[in-house]
């Protein structure tokens, strides 16, 4: 796979994370299940069924072989799937909850940031400046977003701005993890669907009171479809698809198509618009998009 259609993987994923996002608002605005139970419904399901894709591409024994040989790397997964998964999706839903799906897409552009910060740290390496351009106008764009440029104003929800932020950290820290495993020659769909179906596991013992038949009501059945097949197990695959291919801060800017795609579903699912400073604020977040495509240095 060259670079080129490795980025337009990891752009087309974002469209499928922004139309889930709006499924999720939809979602809460007919259900009274909480973020962390659509999270273990999400997890178990499209996770099982990333497994049997798995099985069905004959690519199960392979991986499973590489990472007996280094049993460590099994710790590495669970370590993915418990902070790179469960907890990207559990924030984001929260997010969503209390702000929205535009909101929180958007917002979540404060993920390309976290990433050259930490890999220019890591790597004792200064940032190529189309890099710094791209997180400035992805920081200011946010800025304008969430202030509509008055420090002192804040239009979107506290709860909601420190969930964004959180779902980015934890997004940033799946990316630079799973880089680390892709190192170790771990095919990124074995990494994707053990990390996510386990996860899933996991958030049993976070439920009280586990009760799945809400989930296929006839007002939310269509949302939680979308949410499984083209909110994760499509976007994860054809996501970590084109990171292979990708540094995890190119993976990043790319995949911040996602809050211009929830912008444009959300005011033609909720009406949701924005006034002209938070216009202005998304167009710098798109043009932080755009920036390291066009410009290579």
């Amino acid at each position: 796979m060259n670079k080129n259609l490795a980025m337009l993987c990891v752009g087309l994923a974002g469209v499928c994370w922004a139309s889930s996002g709006v499924a999720v608002q939809d979602f809460f605005s007919h259900s009274t299940k909480t973020a962390m139970e659509l999270t273990n419904v999400r997890m178990c399901v499209a996770g099982l069924l990333m497994v049997i894709i798995l099985f069905l591409r004959d690519k199960f024994k392979d991986s499973a072989a590489r990472m007996n040989r280094k049993p460590k790397l099994w710790l590495y997964l669970a370590i993915y799937g418990i902070i790179g998964v469960v907890m990207v999706q559990f924030t984001y839903f929260q997010a969503i909850s209390i702000g929205g799906a535009a909101a929180t897409t958007v917002i979540l552009s404060a993920t390309p940031a976290m990433v050259v910060i930490w890999e220019s740290i890591y790597n004792k390496k200064f940032p190529r400046r189309v890099e710094i351009a791209a997180v400035i106008l992805a920081i200011f764009g946010v800025f304008l977003l969430v202030t509509g440029g008055n420090p002192e104003t804040l239009l979107v929800p506290l709860p909601c701005v420190l969930w964004s932020l959180s779902s980015g950290a934890v997004f940033a820290f799946s990316m630079i993890f799973g880089k680390h495993l892709f190192a170790e020659k771990i095919d990124p769909s074995f990494m994707t669907s053990l990390g996510m179906f386990f996860g899933g596991l996991l958030t049993f013992a976070l439920i009280e009171e586990f009760d799945w038949l809400p989930f296929f009501a006839q007002d939310v059945i269509f949302d939680v479809s979308w949410i499984v097949i083209f909110g994760t197990v499509i976007a994860f695959l054809i996501f970590n698809a084109g990171l292979k291919y990708l540094s995890a801060e190119e993976a990043a800017l790319t995949s911040t198509t996602e809050p211009a795609s929830s912008v444009v579903i959300s005011y033609f699912v909720f009406g949701t618009a924005f006034g002209l400073i938070e216009s202005a604020g998304i167009i710098l977040v798109l043009l932080a998009i755009l920036s390291p495509i066009f410009f290579k240095r």
